[in-house]
Protein backbone atom coordinates (compact mmCIF):
# COMPACT_ATOMS: atom_id res chain seq x y z
CA UNK A 1 0.00 0.00 0.00
CA UNK A 2 2.63 2.20 0.92
CA UNK A 3 4.06 1.94 -2.67
CA UNK A 4 1.26 2.51 -4.01
CA UNK A 5 0.59 5.60 -2.40
CA UNK A 6 4.66 6.52 -3.03
CA UNK A 7 3.82 5.73 -6.93
CA UNK A 8 0.94 8.14 -7.19
CA UNK A 9 3.10 10.99 -4.93
CA UNK A 10 6.11 11.00 -7.61
CA UNK A 11 3.86 11.15 -10.16
CA UNK A 12 1.64 14.00 -9.26
CA UNK A 13 5.10 15.81 -8.42
CA UNK A 14 6.74 15.09 -11.81
CA UNK A 15 3.64 16.82 -13.31
CA UNK A 16 3.68 19.54 -11.04
CA UNK A 17 7.74 20.13 -12.05
CA UNK A 18 5.90 20.23 -15.78
CA UNK A 19 3.85 22.29 -15.31
CA UNK A 20 6.25 25.00 -14.04
CA UNK A 21 7.63 24.94 -17.95
CA UNK A 22 9.70 22.75 -20.08
CA UNK A 23 12.63 24.49 -18.34
CA UNK A 24 12.01 24.30 -14.97
CA UNK A 25 11.31 28.26 -14.17
CA UNK A 26 8.00 29.20 -12.97
CA UNK A 27 7.25 32.59 -14.96
CA UNK A 28 7.30 35.41 -14.71
CA UNK A 29 10.77 36.43 -13.20
CA UNK A 30 11.26 39.95 -11.69
CA UNK A 31 14.30 42.00 -11.91
CA UNK A 32 15.23 45.42 -11.01
CA UNK A 33 12.96 47.26 -14.01
CA UNK A 34 12.30 44.41 -16.07
CA UNK A 35 9.83 41.17 -16.01
CA UNK A 36 11.17 37.76 -17.89
CA UNK A 37 7.60 36.16 -19.06
CA UNK A 38 9.09 33.57 -21.09
CA UNK A 39 11.70 31.30 -22.88
CA UNK A 40 12.15 29.27 -25.66
CA UNK A 41 15.28 27.94 -27.33
CA UNK A 42 16.91 29.12 -30.44
CA UNK A 43 20.20 26.98 -31.87
CA UNK A 44 22.76 26.75 -28.36
CA UNK A 45 20.99 29.68 -26.58
CA UNK A 46 17.70 30.87 -25.33
CA UNK A 47 15.13 33.75 -26.56
CA UNK A 48 13.70 35.31 -23.48
CA UNK A 49 10.64 37.81 -23.51
CA UNK A 50 11.17 40.67 -21.64
CA UNK A 51 8.42 43.33 -20.29
CA UNK A 52 10.29 46.50 -19.58
CA UNK A 53 9.08 50.10 -19.06
CA UNK A 54 10.07 53.73 -20.67
CA UNK A 55 7.50 56.22 -20.86
CA UNK A 56 5.17 53.32 -21.75
CA UNK A 57 5.41 49.45 -21.68
CA UNK A 58 7.26 47.52 -24.36
CA UNK A 59 7.76 44.02 -25.27
CA UNK A 60 11.40 43.04 -26.04
CA UNK A 61 12.90 39.21 -27.09
CA UNK A 62 16.40 39.12 -26.29
CA UNK A 63 18.87 36.24 -27.26
CA UNK A 64 21.45 35.47 -25.61
CA UNK A 65 24.19 32.18 -26.21
CA UNK A 66 26.82 31.87 -23.77
CA UNK A 67 26.57 34.84 -22.09
CA UNK A 68 25.97 37.18 -24.53
CA UNK A 69 23.42 38.78 -26.34
CA UNK A 70 22.83 37.67 -29.83
CA UNK A 71 19.74 39.38 -31.34
CA UNK A 72 17.79 41.88 -29.46
CA UNK A 73 14.01 42.56 -30.85
CA UNK A 74 11.46 44.45 -29.97
CA UNK A 75 8.22 43.24 -30.11
CA UNK A 76 5.76 45.92 -29.30
CA UNK A 77 5.91 49.14 -28.19
CA UNK A 78 4.03 53.09 -27.70
CA UNK A 79 7.12 55.14 -27.15
CA UNK A 80 6.87 58.58 -28.91
CA UNK A 81 7.59 58.11 -32.67
CA UNK A 82 9.98 61.57 -31.92
CA UNK A 83 11.68 60.90 -29.11
CA UNK A 84 11.97 56.64 -28.21
CA UNK A 85 10.24 55.26 -30.89
CA UNK A 86 12.88 56.84 -32.98
CA UNK A 87 15.87 55.39 -31.17
CA UNK A 88 13.83 51.96 -31.18
CA UNK A 89 13.41 52.34 -34.88
CA UNK A 90 15.49 54.74 -36.91
CA UNK A 91 18.97 54.38 -34.78
CA UNK A 92 21.37 52.09 -34.49
CA UNK A 93 21.15 51.85 -30.77
CA UNK A 94 19.79 48.05 -30.77
CA UNK A 95 22.32 47.33 -33.01
CA UNK A 96 25.18 48.78 -30.59
CA UNK A 97 22.98 46.94 -27.84
CA UNK A 98 24.01 43.41 -29.57
CA UNK A 99 27.30 44.36 -30.64
CA UNK A 100 28.37 45.63 -27.22
CA UNK A 101 28.66 42.06 -26.41
CA UNK A 102 27.10 41.82 -23.04
CA UNK A 103 29.18 45.16 -21.83
CA UNK A 104 26.26 47.29 -21.30
CA UNK A 105 28.29 50.46 -19.76
CA UNK A 106 29.95 51.08 -23.63
CA UNK A 107 29.77 54.38 -24.16
CA UNK A 108 28.32 54.31 -27.43
CA UNK A 109 25.40 53.43 -25.57
CA UNK A 110 24.92 56.25 -23.86
CA UNK A 111 25.07 58.73 -27.16
CA UNK A 112 21.99 58.96 -27.17
CA UNK A 113 19.82 61.88 -26.14
CA UNK A 114 16.35 62.68 -26.00
CA UNK A 115 15.00 59.29 -25.16
CA UNK A 116 16.78 58.18 -21.53
CA UNK A 117 14.18 56.38 -20.36
CA UNK A 118 13.32 54.52 -23.77
CA UNK A 119 17.05 53.81 -23.56
CA UNK A 120 17.06 52.52 -19.73
CA UNK A 121 14.32 50.46 -20.54
CA UNK A 122 16.27 48.76 -23.87
CA UNK A 123 18.94 48.33 -21.16
CA UNK A 124 16.87 47.17 -18.45
CA UNK A 125 16.08 44.12 -20.32
CA UNK A 126 18.88 43.41 -21.64
CA UNK A 127 20.47 43.25 -18.20
CA UNK A 128 16.87 40.99 -17.15
CA UNK A 129 18.07 38.58 -20.00
CA UNK A 130 21.86 38.26 -19.21
CA UNK A 131 21.21 38.15 -16.00
CA UNK A 132 18.23 35.44 -16.31
CA UNK A 133 20.39 33.16 -18.77
CA UNK A 134 23.51 32.85 -16.01
CA UNK A 135 20.82 32.02 -13.32
CA UNK A 136 18.39 29.76 -14.75
CA UNK A 137 20.73 28.42 -17.89
CA UNK A 138 24.44 28.48 -17.22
Amino acid sequence: MKKIGLIIFMGLFSLTLAACGSDGVDYPVEYFNATVTGSSESGSGHIFTVETTGFYDMTVDVTVESGSITAYDVVSHEESADYGGLLIDETDFINDLVASDADLSSSELDAYAGATATRDALLDAALAALEHASEFYE
